[in-house]
């Protein structure tokens, strides 16, 4: 049995100094060390596949990362763990619990078909793992052979760790709760009509952004900002829908004084709300948040999304985003993200677009895992 101290000591030793993810009973004696700890920082998500978009998006940065959570949440995280870090090979160290053991303690009901299955699926998903260390000599190798490994593959490697892997650990530390701020900008149109191309209003971004990391959330705003321009400074999401914001996170993190923006879509913005809560309360770099919201799923032939009745300018409010603008109006939507691009705070626009894209519409002629290089390669130059 090793102490969390012991893993987290050997974790700085090899750079692995940003902790994402979500508790577990079996983790805690680690994740409370993680909590506590001076020589590792950690940022809670909402959801484990959240969890995976805001580390790769720590990964592109060029820092490690490390994502924690239970098995019961690898369900949670397989989208993102097939479509993102596997598509655009994407490096990061994983530790899953293994609740539910065959052959283990008694567990929970819920536990049971998720403990059988853990392994097998993280094998089906094409992710190397190994069992956590639970001697204190085999971490330094572990951590060693796991770091080796995503270098050399470009891909995430797992540790599952089992009940009594790590030495309990109460919580000590008071944990501070987080206060939703008053926006400084609370700008709101009513009854908003689309009448803006989503082309027109990835041109503004394209051009304010040119220099700057820009996010395209997945389906046809990244192949439309493509034929706009394909710029190294550009990701397209093939997927993983709905993480666009969490990996727009990840990369504000480590580069916290250089201005972002996330182009996120009305009907994947909705598949993972979540999102919301994790950036309002713990951003603290200048990520813009822009909301194109057309109202259908454009990309699988216009089914309706829910947008119409949801306030996404009271949900940005509510979650602490500071800066806040809901409209339909193409000139007040430059003039917002020009004014507030370069401001300390986190920021929203709610645009309304109308649906529809041009004919003929390409794709990427790159592939995505081309496109992370190239968008890491900038980055590290930024």
């Amino acid at each position: 049995m090793i102490t969390g101290n012991d893993f987290l000591e050997q974790c700085n030793e090899f750079g692995f100094k940003f902790f994402t993810g979500t508790p577990c009973s079996y983790l805690k004696p680690l994740i409370n060390s993680v909590i506590e700890s001076d020589i590792v920082n950690f940022l809670p998500s909402t959801n484990e596949g959240d969890a995976v978009g805001i580390a790769s998006g720590v990964s592109l940065a060029g820092e490690k990362a490390v994502v924690i959570f239970q098995n019961s949440g690898l369900g949670n995280a397989v989208n993102p763990l097939t479509s993102l870090s596997y598509t655009f090979q994407v490096p990061f160290l994983g530790i899953v619990t293994l609740r539910g053991e065959p052959g283990g303690t008694s567990d929970e009901p819920q536990h049971e078909l998720m403990g059988q299955i853990t392994t097998k699926l993280l094998e089906t998903m094409q992710v190397k793992w190994a069992y956590f260390p639970r001697e204190k000599t085999e971490i330094s190798k572990a951590i060693q052979e796991a770091d080796y490994f995503m270098t050399k593959s470009k891909m995430p490697f797992f540790f599952v760790m089992r009940k009594g892997d790590v030495e309990a650990r109460p919580l000590t530390k008071d944990q501070e709760s987080p206060e939703v701020k008053t926006p400084f900008q609370y700008l709101v149109k009513e009854k908003l009509q689309g009448v803006t191309s989503r082309t027109d209003a990835l041109k503004v971004l394209s051009e304010l952004y040119k220099d700057l990391p820009i996010i395209a959330t997945t389906g046809k705003s990244g192949r439309e900002l493509f034929e706009i321009g394909d710029y190294s400074n550009q990701i397209y999401m093939v997927g993983s829908m709905g993480c666009a914001p969490v990996l727009g996170l990840g990369i504000s993190e480590v580069k916290k004084d250089k201005p972002v923006c996330v182009i996120d879509g009305d009907g994947a913005l909705m598949m993972r709300l979540g999102t919301m809560c994790t950036l309002g309360l713990k951003s603290k770099g200048k990520l813009f948040h822009v909301l194109l919201d057309n109202g259908v799923h454009d990309s699988t032939g216009g089914q309706a999304t829910y947008s119409s009745g949801i306030n996404f300018a009271e949900i940005a409010k509510a979650t602490g985003y500071q800066n806040i603008l809901a409209t339909d109006d193409s000139y007040e939507f430059e003039d917002f993200v020009k004014s507030n691009m370069n401001k300390p705070e986190l920021s929203f626009v709610h645009f309304k677009i109308k649906s529809g894209s041009p004919k003929n519409l390409g794709r990427p002629t790159l592939k995505p895992f081309e496109v992370a290089k190239r968008f890491k390669s900038f980055l590290k130059g930024l």
